[in-house]
């Protein structure tokens, strides 16, 4: 699934010089990563904020993983049926991830556009570090071809309560939502530590969940702004358009 709405600032459009270039293939765009345990909300979050900055004239674009693609659908087919080999599963993630970097989020990236992705390849290093694999090795798999993240939102939530929340939503638990997979895939979120990490406790409200994470891309954002070779008088207007402001 993708979602995507554009009505950029035309100001920011025509200062792409403006956006930190991403950190693993140079591209100008902005990444953010939402990311926890089955029932944290990150779904919920990421249209949340998708709503909010499309509020402000951003182009955005949301997606997920897996994804709807063939490698991706074998993934969701083997949550329901049974899951696949762990070497099979490392394999199938990889694959459905390079085919959505490829074709979803480099692309989107590279026209300056925001992407919000509800889960990533952290979610690799969580789950199938759970069932044995290393999650360093497999985050250092990942980073040879998948940009990392500008933003990491990870959404820390203790796993009885994720439980209530997926039978709250209708859903009976999967084969990745065991509680034995799920107290392990959380302690393994716990351990990322990344400059871009921004942990939130997740029993808090939806609202206010969403505004502490356009709050903290906001602030990222305006960094760069900040640090950009545009005049005083272009900054000033950039910052007043990110917040929802006219121009001067």
């Amino acid at each position: 699934m993708v979602s995507f709405s554009c009505a950029y600032l035309t100001v920011l459009a025509e200062n792409e010089k403006i956006f930190q270039m991403n950190r693993t293939l140079h591209l100008p765009g902005f990444l953010i990563a939402m990311e926890g345990i089955d029932g944290c909300g990150k779904s919920t979050q990421a249209q949340f904020v998708q709503e909010r900055l499309q509020a402000r004239k951003f182009c955005v674009i949301r997606t997920k993983e897996p994804t709807a693609g063939q490698w991706g659908q074998m993934l969701r087919d083997s949550a329901l049926t049974g899951r696949l080999s762990l070497e099979e599963e490392v394999e199938a993630f990889i694959k459905d991830r390079k085919e959505h970097v490829e074709t979803v989020i480099n692309p989107a990236l590279r026209e300056g556009h925001i992407v919000i992705v509800d889960r990533y390849y952290f979610s690799t290093m969580a789950y199938q570090g759970a069932r044995g694999m290393d999650p360093e090795e497999l985050m250092r798999r990942n980073e040879l071809f998948a940009p990392e993240p500008d933003l990491l939102v990870v959404f820390d939530i203790d796993r009885k309560l994720a439980k209530e929340r997926i039978k709250t939503r209708g859903d009976k638990a999967n084969h990745f939502e065991r509680i034995g997979s799920l107290i392990k895939a959380r302690a393994i979120f716990n351990s990322i530590k990344k400059p871009y990490l921004y942990r939130l406790d997740a029993a808090q409200g939806p609202e206010i969940l969403r505004d502490l994470v356009v709050r903290q891309f906001s602030a990222m954002y305006a960094e760069r702004i900040a640090q950009s070779n545009n005049t005083p008088r272009a900054k000033l207007n950039m910052i007043l358009n990110l917040f929802g402001g006219d121009s001067v």
